[in-house]
Parts: C-alpha cells; structure tokens; sequence
C-alpha cells in the first residue's frame, strides 16, 4: 500500500523508528490486519543541528503528523543499561547517570517489562523529547533495543537450550545487536557494538558468545536484521560455531503483508510485544 491510501489514520497505528540518518515508518490498520505501509524518510546526517534535521523529515511528510489512534516512537540508541526492574526507577535511573549514560541536555528515559523482571535506561536529548511529546499525540518513546529484549526475553523463557542472537542494522552507521540468554532463559548478555565490516559483526558475536558463556560446539546463534549482512556474516561465523541460523520472522508480523519485511525488525515487533 502507498501513504496516499491512509485516508483515515484514526483507524490507523504509527510506529516510528529515528535513528542517525532517517525516520522509519510503519502504518498498521487497526481494523484489517492485511493493511500495512512501510516508508522511510531521509535526513543528512552530517548537517548541524540533529533536532532541526528531524524536525524537517517530519514536517517533509503531512502523514506522519496526522491524527492516529496511537503512536509508538523508538530511538535508535547504542548507549543503555539494562536492569533488574525490582531495583526501582530512581536507583536504574542514577546508576545510567553514574555510569555517564546520559550527557549534558539530555535525560534519562526508563523502559519496564514485568514479564522478564527488566529495565531498560537510555539517555535522549531533551530537546527531541519535547518536540516529540507536543508534535504526536501522547506517543510511547522507547529505545531501540526494548522491543527486541521484550520479544526474544518472553520467547525464551523456559527454554532449556542457550541462545544468542544477532540483530544486524545497516546503513550508515552498521552495528551488531548481541543478546544472550542461558538454558534456564536468564538474560546473559545485552549490548550493541559497532560493526561497520563482516570481520567486525563476527568478532563481537562471537565474543559475546564467550563472554555469556556459550558453546560454540552445540548452542545456537541467530542471526536477524538487515538481508545483506545476515548473509555475508553466516559464513564467516560458520567457520567458528557449528549451529549458525537464520532467525525465522514471527508469522503473525507477515498477517500485515510483504511491507512487513522492508520495516526495522524492532518496529514491527512492538505490537507482537503486546
């Protein structure tokens, strides 16, 4: 479907995802499931100003300020501590600040899950928050990697084999997203590295895979995320683990149609976290 097809986007979702050099849109109908527009909208990186760059993209596109039923908004961050929630919101907040998490103009965002027992905090500018709270109608701002955590966290709870999966982006700026969780489904591992060559991805999956204490020999890797770089980096970590796969996208994000798959793997996970 094209955004000129939205005619009444009170019966449409929003799901953005911002990142360094683009605003990532999925549009989901809330009453056919089969209905889903996926559009992104470029900005330059390198001008000055990041707020005034992502304000032009908004305002550049008429639909994504439009009146939708709900808003979900995911920055897309490298920096963020992940917690137990039981230590309350206060003391993850002040640990991400001790930690120098968040910079000067920015603060602190804290994303709970009860089901996992975990919390995410990440820094964002303070300024693009509040453009953000008066320009969309009460939107969810979350980070990038919650949605990944929350969906992968309940998948594995219970299990008794140990995971770790890769999520690649492209663009840009490539990075690796690496969460691992051991036999019982514990959380082992949660970081984003940088990983701008196939030599890089590998080095910091399997790293992790250490670090989480994984067996190369007989548990399992996943890879997930941007198509090229998923099949560049599976040969080159088949030559250091036995059980390298794809991760095999959640059926139930296909019910929207093939725009589905050209989305962030994170954004269309949010309403599956539900």
């Amino acid at each position: 479907m094209e955004q000129s097809e939205i005619s009444n986007p009170l019966l449409w979702r929003l799901l953005l995802m911002i990142d360094g050099s683009a605003i990532r849109a999925v549009a989901l109908s809330t009453v056919d499931d089969v209905q889903t527009v996926s559009f992104s909208v470029p900005f330059d990186p390198t001008a000055p100003g990041f707020l005034a760059a992502v304000e032009d993209a908004v305002y550049a596109v008429p639909l994504l300020t439009a009146d939708f039923a709900s808003v979900d908004i995911l920055i897309d961050t490298r920096h963020y501590l992940v917690a137990p929630s039981g230590l309350g919101t206060s003391v993850i907040e002040e640990s991400a600040r001790y930690c120098c998490l968040a910079d000067e103009g920015e603060i602190v965002f804290t994303d709970q899950f009860i089901g996992q027992n975990l919390a995410v905090a990440w820094p964002c500018p303070d300024e693009l928050s509040n453009f953000l709270a008066r320009t969309f109608r009460n939107p969810r701002i979350c980070c990038r990697i919650t949605p990944l955590l929350k969906y992968l966290g309940a998948k594995n709870e219970g299990g008794n084999t140990a995971k770790l999966y890769a999520h690649l982006t492209g663009g840009v700026s490539p990075a690796v997203d690496l969460l691992a969780f051991g036999r019982d489904g514990s959380l082992r591992l949660c970081v984003t590295k940088d990983a701008p060559t196939v030599a890089d991805a590998a080095y910091w999956v399997m790293a992790a895979a250490r670090e989480a204490g994984l067996d190369p020999a007989t548990d399992s890797i996943y890879l997930c995320g941007d198509t090229s770089a998923r099949l560049a980096l599976a040969p080159e970590l088949g030559r250091y683990a036995a059980n390298v796969l794809p991760f095999i996208f959640p059926s139930a994000a296909l019910r929207g149609g093939h725009d589905a798959l050209k989305a962030p793997f994170p954004l269309i996970l949010i309403p599956l976290c539900e």
